[in-house]
């Protein structure tokens, strides 16, 4: 788990409830609950703002199912994002060709430049290849989550060179580093389905100034939405 770290703003706003939670979490530990529990009745114990960020997720992705194109996801993490949306896509489009492709370096995240903020810690959110694909294989889900290892910033452009077809019509952008975003905005938008989304994992946050900032320079303009009473992601464009 990644510390939480401090500012002034929005970093703040739901500091009343962790030490309550922190209890539930020595009460979770401390309880003889199985793994087989744990993935049954998952609903009993994951916190409510874990669990919200699940709907958020699956409400985005209901906006696009009349959408033609793929999922994408950059900064894949532990999986959680690209593996729902590919179960997602399993339940509501079976018989489609769409498929989730997940693009992380899988180094964890990278040094902050200027437009960063200095509260993330680099190597934070780190997570094995290998392990995520294999959580993938085991899942049967292989054939839906193509995962990529590649540094968005320089093999992103070369990526699409080499496969042009690829049309979007949910892009997950949940990295926040300003140099990651100049890289992914422009490629991706273009490559995005009208009617399609970008979603934006921390927008208007103090976490990730660069996200914010990449949208005002490159999305002049765009009309930035959110689902309400959303925290993480917080905002999307629709591309017209």
């Amino acid at each position: 788990m990644v510390k939480h770290r401090y500012g002034k703003y929005e970093t703040v706003k739901f500091d009343h409830r962790r030490e309550d939670f922190q209890k539930y979490l020595h009460f979770i530990d401390a309880a003889d609950i199985s793994n087989a529990d744990f993935m049954e009745h998952y609903t009993a114990y994951v916190g409510h703002m874990s669990l919200h960020r699940t709907l958020t997720l699956y409400e985005l992705y209901k906006k696009v199912e009349n959408v033609a194109g793929h999922v994408a996801e950059v900064g894949v993490y532990k999986g959680a994002g690209s593996i729902l949306f590919a179960k997602l896509i399993k339940i509501h489009e079976s018989e489609s060709l769409t498929q989730v492709h997940g693009f992380d370096w899988f180094k964890g995240t990278g040094p902050s430049g200027e437009q960063d903020s200095s509260m993330v810690p680099e190597g934070g959110y780190k997570e094995s290849y290998e392990f995520v694909q294999k959580l993938i294989e085991l899942q049967k889900l292989d054939n839906i989550v193509r995962l990529h290892n590649l540094d968005v910033r320089a093999e992103l452009a070369p990526f699409f060179q080499q496969n042009q077809h690829l049309q979007f019509k949910l892009v997950f952008l949940d990295a926040g580093m300003y140099d990651v975003m100049q890289a992914c905005i422009p490629l991706f938008w273009e490559r995005l389905t009208p009617g399609g989304i970008m979603v934006f994992d921390q927008f208007n946050h103090e976490l990730a100034p660069g996200e914010t900032l990449s949208i005002r320079e490159l999305l002049p303009g765009a009309k930035v939405r959110t689902i309400r009473n959303a925290w993480m992601p917080n905002a999307f464009v629709i591309k017209s």
